[in-house]
C-alpha cells in the first residue's frame, strides 16, 4: 500500500498544483499531520477546536496562496513546487509549534534552566 501512496506524494511535489485535487491530496497532506499533533498535545478541549478551526482555515489559505503564486508566476512555477514540497512538510509542524508554543516549549525551557 505503501508504494502507490508514497510515489503519488513524492511526485507531486514536481506537478502544478491543480483546483481539481486540492482538496483530495493537497489539504489533507498538510491537515492530517496537523490534526494527529494536536490531538496528541494535551490540551483543554475547547482550545483544542479552536486551534484545529484556525490551523484549517491557516491550511486552506497556504495551499490557496501556493496556487495562485503558481498561476502569476507560471515561468517560476518549478521553484515554487520545490518550496510547496518543502513547505508542506514543515508548514503542519510549524502551526503546531505556534499554537501549542506555551504548552510544548516552555515547560521544556523551564526544566534546563533548573
Amino acid at each position: 500500500m505503501w508504494v502507490p501512496i508514497g510515489g503519488r506524494y513524492f511526485a507531486a511535489s514536481v506537478v502544478i498544483v491543480d483546483p481539481a485535487n486540492f482538496f483530495l491530496f493537497y489539504l489533507p497532506l498538510n491537515f492530517i499531520p496537523f490534526v494527529a499533533l494536536v490531538l496528541a498535545t494535551a490540551l483543554e478541549r475547547k482550545r483544542t477546536i479552536k486551534i484545529l478551526l484556525i490551523g484549517l482555515m491557516l491550511t486552506i489559505i497556504f495551499n490557496l496562496v501556493v496556487i495562485y503564486l503558481q498561476i502569476l508566476f507560471f515561468s517560476y512555477q518549478d521553484a515554487f513546487l520545490y518550496m510547496y514540497a518543502i513547505g508542506r512538510i514543515a508548514f503542519p509542524f510549524l502551526l503546531w509549534l505556534i499554537f501549542t508554543y506555551d504548552v510544548v516549549v516552555v515547560p521544556l525551557q523551564n526544566k534546563s534552566n533548573v
